[in-house]
């Protein structure tokens, strides 16, 4: 079967289509390698609104089940070192070249947003997975906005998200888990295209009978 782009039957034109340039960017967000981000990055301003897009995310019963901290300027280079530390307790025989390499991923990208998930496990109503559905949603409004503003950017996790030396320097709590760091900049170069799923294979009418996929 030929290969088909999603985002062409998405941005097929419809009558009564009243936010295109929504849709469109909706459509033409790709991820950014953090390689590829330079400055500028974000102007205090520009975090604010990015952070204010994250916290409008579908949240049952405003439980606000998230936190973000954002690294940029100086903190940067500690970044670097908490990334270093990490790796060298994780690989104890790793060489240099590889400490090295996290280094740098520390401090590659103008900002780093670390994104915290703080569940409330108690709440009767609320089970803790669709708390972690508001998370990820926080997320897709951080990368959406970032594009909009003109920035790349990519969210990353890994072994980072799980090691307790870098839990512990960015004071993620007990009940609380590290989700991913997302890596804000300015692309330099336009990101590469990537095939998108076909949405036949994704989606269905429900017309009253089971529906297998």
């Amino acid at each position: 079967m030929k290969p088909h782009d999603a985002a062409s039957d998405a941005n097929a034109p419809e009558s009564g289509d009243r936010s295109p340039g929504l849709v469109e960017l909706i459509m033409s967000r790709r991820s950014v390698s953090p390689k590829w981000l330079d400055q500028p990055g974000p102007t205090p301003g520009d975090i604010m609104r990015i952070i204010g897009a994250a916290i409008t995310a579908p949240d049952h019963d405003a439980l606000c089940p998230w936190r973000f901290l954002a690294i940029s300027g100086p903190a940067r280079e500690k970044l670097a070192d908490v990334f270093a530390q990490a790796k060298r307790l994780r690989s104890p025989d790793a060489e240099e070249a590889d400490i090295g390499r996290e280094r740098e991923r520390g401090r590659q990208a103008p900002l780093t947003l670390a994104v915290i998930a703080r569940p409330v496990r108690d709440n009767p109503k609320v089970p803790v997975r669709e708390q972690y559905v508001s998370v990820g949603a926080a997320i897709q409004n951080i990368l959406l906005v970032c594009h909009a503003l003109g920035f790349g950017a990519k969210t990353l996790s890994g072994a980072k998200v799980h090691d307790t030396c870098i839990r512990d320097a960015l004071g993620v709590g007990p009940e609380e888990e590290l989700i991913a760091f997302i890596c804000v900049g300015t692309p330099q170069a336009p990101p590469k295209e990537r095939p998108r799923p076909h949405i036949k294979n994704h989606f269905a009418e429900w017309t009253g009978a089971a529906s297998k996929s």
